[in-house]
Parts: structure tokens; sequence; C-alpha cells
């Protein structure tokens, strides 16, 4: 039986407003559903995941439906696609690699290579090339947080390149750029100096760079809203999301919700933004104050080093010393304190204001079956959410009904990878390499299929006219029937 749940749900009446966002929307995903020959960046089409007029080759894994593969260097950059062209990053040799590929036979094209600024400091499962390219069909723009942004043409000469400063954070860099108005979007959440850059597509050069005070590491990649012709820049990060005008980076409008650290990215339909966060540190019922901390300060300098720190502070160190020098300070622990104390965890479904330029208000939430890493799907009429440990929930799009809430997929582990969608069907990556497909807007759990690829997958796939493409590890697939 379908599982249904107490919803938090605020109620609107504002009927014209929701009508005139709706018609909005619904051409914006009629849009997405023409655009089938490209997956021009992190998770496809605006961002999304979702390719509806396309089908998986069921069954697919390593011996079967493969119309070719390729082994690659490590990275973990999602396939960005347009028309012939596949793209992707790699590090090999300690040099900073954007490769492109024919996607109908793998062949290489070309390969472009630079050397590190200085290697990030990274989460033991990232690498240096996380961040996905994307294109517009004539350059092509890659991010890498050991150096910094660059462009190419499509036959691999390079069109400029933007050196930028080492990600100050613990786990790396991992959002990645996304293109819109000529202009190319980055968003840096780190321990220290957040900021929102935009630079002109065509020259590299800057247009503004708005700080983001508040802000601590993130890994969120933003979105350009609405997609059929952007005004604004939408972010999630420490405790909100926020919305940025493309046309000078100005804060439009933010709302609260969110837990002190985002790796999803947005997501949205005909109805609804959806926005999503979940960390361990989320919920915490008493913070330790400064002055008892300083208790364990053994050469009573005022602060506290790792060898002094305990309990929260010791677990959290290299994320309250946003300086990275070695040390917590009172100023560092406060504000880490105040952001641990209004951390929440949450996917939130947000519906407009009176203007795309309004705050929008909370039309309902969930507080279960919250993802760390991959972002929510929205497809047809329901909101997906894939957890660690191999849990799936599914909600109502329109009130927030759970329809069924951390079914098990029989993959345990983590999930890095974002669920995407194909027709009437849903793909699902574990890190252990076991991929699931279900059925779309069954309101009971059906697996269609599974396979054990036997490598690791940390990359969202691509799906283009009826081809599915897969990073796992080593190895690079295309599969299709």
């Amino acid at each position: 039986m379908p599982c249904r749940n107490t919803i938090h749900r605020v109620p609107s009446n504002w009927l014209m407003v929701s009508y005139l966002w709706s018609a909005l929307l619904f051409q914006s995903v009629m849009a997405l559903q023409s655009e089938s020959a490209h997956w021009p960046q992190f998770r496809g089409p605006h961002g999304q995941g979702r390719a509806p007029s396309s089908s998986l080759p069921i069954p697919f894994g390593p011996d079967s439906s493969v119309i070719w593969k390729k082994n690659i260097a490590p990275g973990h950059s999602s396939p960005s696609i347009w028309g012939d062209l596949l793209l992707l990053t790699t590090y090999e040799s300690d040099q900073l690699t954007t490769q492109a590929l024919n996607r109908h036979d793998g062949s290489l094209l070309w390969k472009k290579s630079i050397p590190p600024t200085k290697i990030e400091r990274g989460h033991r499962n990232g690498t240096p090339a996380n961040s996905t390219p994307t294109t517009d069909g004539r350059s092509v723009f890659v991010y890498f947080g050991s150096y910094g942004l660059l462009s190419y043409d499509l036959e691999g000469n390079e069109q400029w390149r933007l050196p930028l400063p080492v990600p100050v954070t613990q786990h790396g860099a991992s959002s990645s750029p996304v293109l819109a108005e000529e202009h190319l979007f980055l968003q840096v959440d780190q321990d220290i100096s957040s900021y929102l850059l935009c630079v002109d597509a065509a020259t590299g050069k800057q247009v503004w760079k708005t700080p983001r005070p508040g802000f601590r590491r993130g890994f969120s990649t933003p979105i350009a809203w609405p997609p059929e012709k952007p005004e604004l820049v939408i972010t999630s990060g420490t405790l909100r999301v926020c919305a940025y005008h493309i046309s000078d980076g100005e804060l439009a409008w933010e709302v609260g919700g969110l837990p002190n650290e985002t790796v999803a990215s947005p997501a949205f339909d005909d109805q609804h933004l959806y926005v999503s966060g979940w960390t361990m540190g989320a919920g915490v019922s008493r913070i330790p104050n400064f002055d008892e901390l300083l208790e364990n300060d053994e050469n009573k300098d005022a602060s506290i080093a790792r060898s002094e720190a305990t309990g929260p502070a010791r677990m959290h160190f290299p994320y309250i010393d946003a300086d990275k020098d070695g040390k917590i300070v009172r100023k560092e622990w406060e504000t880490m304190s105040d952001i641990f104390r209004k951390s929440e965890n949450a996917l939130l479904a947000l519906k407009p204001g009176p203007s795309l330029k309004s705050p929008p208000t909370l039309s309902w939430k969930q507080t279960r079956g919250l993802p760390y890493v991959p972002s929510p799907l929205a497809y047809q009429g329901h909101v997906y959410l894939v957890k660690n440990g191999g849990m799936i929930s599914c909600m109502n799009t329109t009130t927030g009904e759970v329809i069924y809430r951390e079914e098990r997929l029989g993959a345990l582990g983590d999930y890095y990878a974002s669920p995407v969608a194909a027709g009437k069907q849903i793909l699902v990556a574990a890190q252990s390499g076991v991929v699931s497909v279900i059925e779309a807007g069954n309101p009971e759990l059906n697996i269609m299929f599974q396979i054990d690829f036997e490598e690791t997958i940390m990359a969202t796939p691509a799906i283009v006219e009826n081809r599915l493409y897969m990073r796992t590890s080593q190895t690079l697939y295309c599969f299709g029937k």
C-alpha cells in the first residue's frame, strides 16, 4: 500500500500568479522536451536530469547493449553532449585535461591539458576533475578548482582562460559552470570568502562578482531561471536558497530552511522550485560555548588547536577552522555555532511570488528520506529522492503527499550520482557500481532492471536520443539498441 504520511503544507491564495507561473513553466518543460539531441551541462538541459522523449536500452551492462566503451583517466565529471560531440574532463599525468569524443563511436576528437596552479585539497573519493563541462554548441567551458575557468571552441582551440584562486574547502570543488544569456556563472562556496561569479562567455572577462557572506563550503551547481529566458541565477547554499539578478549580480530574494551545507542542485517543474539539503550537523540540540572549549586550551593562547579539541570541535575541526590556520578562534566558533543552530535538513517545494523577482512561498516540505549528494528529480508529477543506504522516496509534486518513502533498492552504500529519467524509467546509480532502473509514476516501487558494473560510479549519466552514456571509475560507456 502507498505510504500516506503527514506533511508540512502552506496554502497559497495567489491563484492568478499560480496560473501565470504554471503557464510559464509548462512552456519551459515543453522546451526541455524538444532538446533531445543535447545534454549540454551537469544534469542535462537546464540541469534537470530529464530526457522524456528517450528510453533506456534495457538490458544494458558491461557486456550488454554496448555501442562502444573506452578506458578513461580518473575524474568524476559527467559527460556533456552537443550533437555529435561528447565532452568530459580527467586528471592524468599531473595534468587537468578536457577531451572531446565522437559520441557515436567513442573516437577521440581532441584533448587539451593544462598544469594545475596548485592541487586543491579534496575528499578521499574526489578528483581534481569533478566539475562537468558546459557548452552552447559554439564553445566549451570547463572549471577546475585547481586552476580556474577555460574556454575552447568545438575544435579544441583555446579561446580564453581565467585563473581563479584555489577554493578553501576540505572536500575540493565540484560545482559546475552554467551558461545563460551569453554569460557563464560559477558558484564558489568555500570556508571563507564565498562568491558567485559572472563572466562574459565570449571573452572570459569578469562581468560581476557577488560576495556571499555567511555562506560556507557548498558543492551545489546553480540553475538559470526561468530556462527559456533567464533573469535569475538560483543557488542553494548554507541555510538558504538565493536568487541573483543575471544583469548585475544583485540579490533578488532568499528563502531559509536548509542545512549548513548543501550539495544537491535545485530542480523545478511546472509548479515549484525544489531545493534539498542534508548534513550530519543539522538539528544539534546543544552546542558548547567557546569558554567551555577554552577549558582545554593547554597553552592558554585563547584558541583551540586540533590536539586540544574534543567532541564536536574535534569532529568538525576542518569545517570550523575557516582560514585553515590550524586553530579555532572565538569568532570562527561562534559563527559556526550560529549556523549549526539554524541548520535544517529538508526538501522545500517553493511556489513563486507575485513576480520572478519576489520571494517564493513554501508550499510543502519533507524532512525524511533526504539525499546528501544526489539532486532531487522532478518528473511527471513526482519528486524522487535517493538517500545513502540505497533508499528511494517519491512525493506528489502538487501536495507533497508521500507515495512511498525510503523504499530499499537492494543496493547498499553511498550515492553520488543524481537520478536521471527517460520515458517511463528512472536510473539510479550507487557508488558501488550497482545501477537500478525503476518505473516512473508507479505508486509502488517497481525495480524494472538492475545490474552490477563492479566499478565505482560517481558521475551522473547522460541520455541523448535513446543512448545512455555512463562513466565509471575506469570506463566510459555508450549503451543503445
